[in-house]
Formats: structure tokens, sequence, C-alpha cells
């Protein structure tokens, strides 16, 4: 995308306090707290149904909460106690939603001229307003285009142009991505990341997808039937996730129930079959698993300190890395690492993980 001078200054938070959304009698989102600070991207992760996308629509004011306040760059547009509920329109903001929405019989430039329309831009300013969101999106030379001629990705800018022509400040995104092939989805992750840190808008971003999420989000909340599960950095959801069903969702693929226990001023756990591995943090109170993912596991071919026998029942070639199936007695074991030949299906292998890569979770 072309780099050109700002057309939105950095705005101030989004909050959100005790918010509680109700289909009928369902319970939708369940008095969730979470906030977006100024000029960054929070995004909602979490899988189909588990509120994200009626928690967007909620600060959008497209959905009606029973309880909790919503605060956009310090205005109150939402408060069920105090009777407020702005409208859309009044929110200062924009919405991507995930289909377009681009307007087949406009050109690229009416598409996006005709949402300044709707907003009262004078028409004196109209024109260079139009055609500056353009240029940030790299579709000026494009303007005369009809939408019809437009491929997925370019559909998907002239969106995002669309809705940062008005200076909302505040963008929100519901799996604006979802509708493009793999290559173009990473693509557009990082045109995407790079205008919203040269326009310093906020956004709330929704998606399913865990690595679109890590990519893009300086806060991250992973949702679960209607509540937050947990909210921290990027890194510290993938690294530390706190829950079994965090772990799962954001690609833990070794999560195996263990005795945790302190010994000797250490974190230990004892798995089935009588492994025993240390880990860092705190034993959780109550019934526990060790998790770690497979691209920490260690394998060899000879025994060594702190390794345990297991057999390689399985070896997937993903391209760069070669993904190991292993057996340990009840155990199932992920592994992942580079092509080895000394590594065939139905050796005899040894597994080891080191303590930092290890971490425990409630069972």
């Amino acid at each position: 995308m072309t780099a050109t001078r700002p057309i939105a200054a950095r705005r101030g938070p989004v909050t959100i306090e005790a918010l509680t959304v109700a289909h009928g009698m369902v319970l939708a989102v369940r008095a969730i707290s979470i906030s977006a600070r100024g000029g960054e991207v929070l995004t909602l992760l979490g899988p189909s149904g588990c509120g994200k996308t009626t928690t967007l629509r909620a600060i959008a004011g497209l959905e009606e909460p029973q309880e909790g306040r919503i605060t956009i760059d310090g205005r109150t547009v939402f408060d069920a106690a105090g009777g407020i509920n702005l409208p859309p329109e009044r929110r200062g903001l924009s919405m991507i939603f995930q289909s377009y929405a681009i307007w087949p019989h406009m050109t690229v430039f009416e598409n996006v001229a005709f949402g300044l329309r709707a907003r009262g831009i004078r028409r004196s300013d109209l024109s260079s307003v139009a055609r500056q969101s353009l240029d940030l999106v790299g579709l000026a030379a494009l303007a005369d285009r009809p939408a019809t001629r437009l491929s997925g990705g370019q559909q998907q800018r002239v969106a995002l142009a669309r809705s940062i022509a008005g200076n909302p400040g505040v963008i929100l995104l519901d799996e604006p991505l979802s509708n493009l092939d793999a290559q173009l989805r990473l693509a557009m992750r990082t045109e995407f990341r790079e205008l919203q840190r040269n326009l310093g808008l906020t956004a709330i971003y929704v998606t399913h997808d865990q690595e679109e999420a890590l990519v893009l989000s300086d806060c991250v909340a992973v949702m679960r039937d209607g509540v937050i599960e947990q909210a921290g950095t990027a890194a510290g959801i993938h690294d530390r996730p706190a829950t079994r069903f965090v772990a799962e969702f954001v690609g833990v693929r070794n999560i195996l129930p263990c005795d945790a226990a302190e010994e000797s001023g250490r974190t230990v756990a004892r798995l089935p079959g009588g492994a025993l591995l240390a880990c860092s943090g705190p034993a959780p109170d109550g019934p526990a698993c060790v998790c770690f993912r497979p691209i920490n596991v260690r394998l060899a071919t000879q025994p060594g300190p702190g390794a345990f026998p297991a057999t390689l029942t399985a070896a997937n070639y993903l391209g760069d890395l070669v993904q190991y199936h292993l057996h340990a007695g009840e155990l199932t074991i992920w592994a992942r690492g580079l092509p080895r030949s000394d590594l065939a299906e139905g050796a005899a292998v040894f597994w080891s993980v080191p303590p930092e890569a290890c971490f425990l979770v409630a069972a």
C-alpha cells in the first residue's frame, strides 16, 4: 500500500464494562469487561457461537445489550443503567463485515464517495478525501474501474478505504479476510497492520483464526460461551495459555493428564507410565495437565538425561518440517522438526522437553 499523509488521528480507548447481551433466553455475552487502548488492535478470538461477533455488534450499536456500559474515546455510547444508547452513526466508528457489501453498479471511487455523502461530507472535500483513502489502500489507479471487475482482495481494500474515509478513529472488523485465499490473507494481514499503525486507528478485530490473531493483535481476548476465558498480549496467550480450552484453541497439541507437585523447589509433572517432566510456573490446584508444543519436543535415537522411550508411529511431511507421531505406553506425543533420515516410521526413539517449554493448566 502507498504511504501518504494520515487522514485519521490517534484516538482514545474503547472500554466495555460488565456487558451482557441476550438473544431471547440465551445469554450470548455474559458480563464481560475488556478495553482496547487508543491506537491498538484488540482481537476477539474464539470458535463459532462464543459471543465475539455479538460483542462487536453491541459496540457498533447493532445489538442492544441488557446490561453494561460502553465508552468510545471517553464518551459513553451505551449505559443500561443510565438509559443511554446512541445509534451507530453517532458512535464515531466504522465497521467492515465478512461480506464487503460492495455496490456492484458503482465504480471503485463511487463506492467510497457514497459513504462519505451519507455522512454529510462537504461536496468540495468529497473527491479529495475519497481519492486519498483509495491511495492509502493502493487503489488510486483503479478509481474508475467498475466494482464488478475487482478481485476479492481488491474488494476488501475498497471496504477498508470506505471505512477509513470517514476519519472514524475506531474501526470494527468482523472476519474481514475469511473470504480470501490463503496467500492473499497473509498479504492482507500485513497491509492492514501497516495501515492501522500509520493512521493510529483503534481496531477491534473478530476472528476464529488464532494465527491471524497473533499476527495482528496488541491484545487478544479468547472467548468461550459468552465469557472471556483469557486476555493478554499475543505472546502471552501463545506461550502461556491459562486454561485447557485456551491451550487447545491456540494449537497446543500435547496436553497430557498428570500428577503435578512441587519437589525440591521445582514444579514437576508425573505422567502415566512414570515419565517426570520439570515445568515452569506453579502447579494448579486439583487435577492438572502438562502442556507443551510439538516444536519443543526433542527427539533422539539414543537414551540421554531426561529422555523417555517411545515408538515413532508416523512421520508426516509438511514441507519445511516433519510432524512426528509417537506412542509411549498410554501416551500419544506430537513432535515437529526438520526432516531427519534417522527418524523412520517404526523406529525406537527417545523424547524430551526442556522445562521452560512445559507448563501446567487445570484439567
